[in-house]
């Protein structure tokens, strides 16, 4: 019997079909029919994964930082219809707009948290991370982080906002291992979204390391069945699985 699962790090397309945000993260989404992360086909593929809740930030909030509000008011407003669907709110700390957004979005049950891409929005988390997470810090916020660097570079910030909870995404190496070892107040998570999690052992050496009540798991909209498939068939004691599937985002998201 599956258990059915939290997808924590997902993304939706967002906009006209023929008018995507282009960038070199999205040539995927030009090969039309072969990839598409538009809700009627993710909806399909995650039911059939036994995915039961997906958190969504919508790519164009994500990639484009002229079109993060607006992205932001269409997720609130998917989120509230949908009941499978939760929202990750985006923030651009260069935007003021983008904070009451999220102050007013957080309200709800159905948007999880803060997201963040200092990457694509191109800007950095150690000239920006004092105004961003004492924000989150403020209202208790948990708050998911595509790194600019190794994961640990976030263990100054979670040791000194010890009321926000940072998810570093993306599971990859030692560096998303120390920085859940060496938060002073555990508050530091990861997920396993993405195609780094395929990496022969790192999720097993992450619980070996770690434990797995501090892991995640997500799909980033790779596909649902092998990113599932890399948890249910891990060198894991079957408790393991079921915290990373669906037991840790149920605590951490009081669902």
């Amino acid at each position: 019997m599956f258990v059915n699962a939290i997808d924590t790090h997902c993304h939706l397309n967002y906009g006209p079909k023929d008018s995507l945000v282009h960038n070199h993260l999205t040539d995927i989404m030009q090969e039309g029919d072969l990839y598409t992360a538009y809700w009627d086909v993710l909806s399909k593929i995650s039911e059939t994964a036994h995915i039961g809740k997906v958190f969504v930030s919508p790519f164009d909030g994500v990639l484009d930082t002229s079109r993060t509000e607006a992205s932001n008011e269409f997720m609130f407003d998917l989120a509230n219809k949908v009941d499978a669907l939760y929202q990750w709110v985006i923030i651009d700390p260069r935007n003021e707009n983008t904070f009451i957004q999220a102050e007013r979005m957080l309200k709800s049950e159905k948007c999880v948290g803060i997201k963040i891409h200092p990457v694509c929005h191109k800007y950095s988390v150690e000239e920006y991370g004092d105004k961003i997470f004492s924000f989150a810090d403020k209202l208790s916020a948990i708050v998911q982080i595509h790194p600019e660097k190794g994961a640990d570079y976030i263990l100054p910030f979670a040791n000194q906002y010890q009321n926000a909870t940072f998810i570093m995404a993306h599971l990859k190496n030692e560096y998303h291992i120390k920085a859940v070892r060496d938060a002073k107040f555990e508050n530091v998570y990861v997920d396993t979204s993405g195609f780094a999690s395929l990496k022969n052992r790192i999720i097993e050496y992450a619980v070996s390391q770690i434990g797995s009540e501090h892991i995640l798991f997500g799909t980033d909209t790779y596909s649902a069945a092998s990113q599932r498939g890399r948890i249910e068939f891990a060198m894991l004691e079957q408790r393991d699985k079921e915290n990373i599937l669906l037991n840790n985002a149920k605590r951490l998201f009081n669902m």
